[in-house]
């Protein structure tokens, strides 16, 4: 740990003043690889008495470590916690795109009835490559007020997109009525139309009807793996 890392840590453990405490912590950000500060921090998020406190320790924390994903979870489970506080904790398990970020994400979308919090699950779920996220993804393309967050997670992760027979499906039988998904819409069916060489959508879905896109996405599954392959090689 460097001298910065423990000389920020020591001034947040003695300072009193809150607003003190968030300047500490947003420096501590810069250090969040750093095993220790976000044992820290993940220890000072179950403060609830100061909830400007407990968004900079969401924003300081690092969401590629594990150990924040059952404080995490417990936001979310917490029928007291600000809707705010619990949409940044599931945008913070949608960056995670871990096993069990996936598994409490799964459970809430399930759970929950609030469109709000349940637009941004559907978003974070698009950051998993994982036949689970598909369902609910579709659940979320139906509905009006989940689709924006759902075109919007899939224009970003195109491996999910195109590696589903489903979503492709869905997608290309949707009727887009607002203009501000039109868009993400179109980003996303151009996508399909380039990796798969369609030159219009009446060509996409004849390859939906006959089943023959099945043979294309399998190709663009094994080229994705090929291609992982050679990375890890190079990497090595």
């Amino acid at each position: 740990m460097s001298e910065e890392t423990k000389n920020l840590l020591l001034r947040l453990k003695k300072e009193k003043k809150v607003n003190k405490q968030i300047e500490i912590i947003q420096k501590l950000k810069e250090h969040n690889q750093e095993e220790m500060v976000n044992h820290v921090l993940l220890v000072h998020l179950d403060r609830k008495d100061h909830d400007a406190l407990r968004m900079e320790i969401l924003n300081a924390i690092n969401c590629n470590d594990d150990a924040i994903v059952k404080p995490l979870a417990q936001i979310l489970n917490d029928k007291y916690e600000p809707l705010s506080v619990k949409e940044k904790a599931v945008q913070l398990l949608g960056e995670n795109r871990g096993k069990k970020a996936l598994g409490v994400l799964l459970s809430a979308v399930k759970k929950y009835k609030d469109a709000k919090l349940v637009d941004n699950i559907s978003y974070a779920l698009t950051f998993f490559e994982d036949n689970r996220v598909v369902k609910p993804l579709i659940k979320a393309l139906r509905h009006d007020e989940l689709r924006l967050q759902a075109l919007t997670g899939l224009a970003r992760n195109e491996n999910l997109l195109l590696s589903s027979f489903d979503l492709i499906k869905e997608l290309t039988f949707l009727e887009i009525t607002k203009s501000f998904e039109k868009l993400h819409y179109e980003q996303i069916m151009n996508r399909i139309f380039d990796e798969f060489g369609f030159n219009n959508k009446e060509e996409l879905i004849s390859a939906i009807k006959n089943k023959s896109i099945k043979n294309m996405i399998n190709d663009y599954k094994k080229k994705q793996a090929d291609i992982g392959k050679a990375l890890r090689k190079v990497s090595r």
